[in-house]
């Protein structure tokens, strides 16, 4: 979990996924099925879903991998992207449909002792801020805890990379103060003694 709390962006990590050829969907969904699933399921829950919510939207991005004559050049950002949609429409009630990505409760939601247990209280602190976060700083950390760089980022989120770099550095502000990280500047409050 250190590296969710880090200040700098690193602009030259190498990219998560480099553009391929275009594979079949079906077989794309048969090869990263069984790698990427726990990610995209852990990817849901950082933006907030539900244990269950995230297991279903997982399952329904792979679903839609399998149509037939669908292509993909960017496997992983492809399953985020629907994956994370597929979240969004079950928060979202038809009247809503203009509405902003759903606001997720606080509570951290598991549904097992085993999950409960692998989490430990300072990841639970670290998850519990980050659902505090705004929606696209909450949505930019997810990526760049996926791994993918603020280009790749950009991309799947439909914005700017100058914008992705601004809401993680805003994200990883909120986090550094909600967990105490912020001490040992000077003018921060605190009296120097002679």
């Amino acid at each position: 979990m250190e590296d969710a709390v880090r200040t700098d962006v690193d602009v030259a990590a190498a990219p998560l996924e480099v553009p391929s050829v275009a594979m079949p969907g079906r077989e794309l969904a048969e090869a990263l099925h069984h790698a990427q699933y726990p990610a995209l399921v852990r990817f849901l829950l950082l933006h907030g879903a539900s244990w269950t919510e995230a297991q279903d939207a997982a399952q329904d991005a792979f679903t839609q991998m399998c149509t037939p004559g669908l292509s993909i050049t960017y496997p992983k950002a492809w399953l985020r992207k629907v994956a994370w949609r597929s979240w969004v429409r079950q928060q979202v009630k038809l009247e809503d449909t203009c509405a902003q990505p759903p606001e997720p409760s606080v509570a951290l939601r598991w549904s097992t002792p085993d999950q409960a247990a692998e989490v430990g209280e300072e990841e639970r602190r670290v998850i519990a801020l980050l659902l505090k976060l705004p929606a696209k700083q909450r949505a930019a950390m997810a990526w760049h805890l996926d791994g993918f760089t603020s280009e790749e980022s950009a991309r799947a989120m439909g914005t700017t990379q100058d914008a992705v770099r601004q809401n993680l550095s805003r994200a990883r502000a909120s986090l550094k103060q909600g967990l105490g990280l912020e001490g040992g500047h000077s003018g921060t409050g605190q009296r120097e003694e002679d």
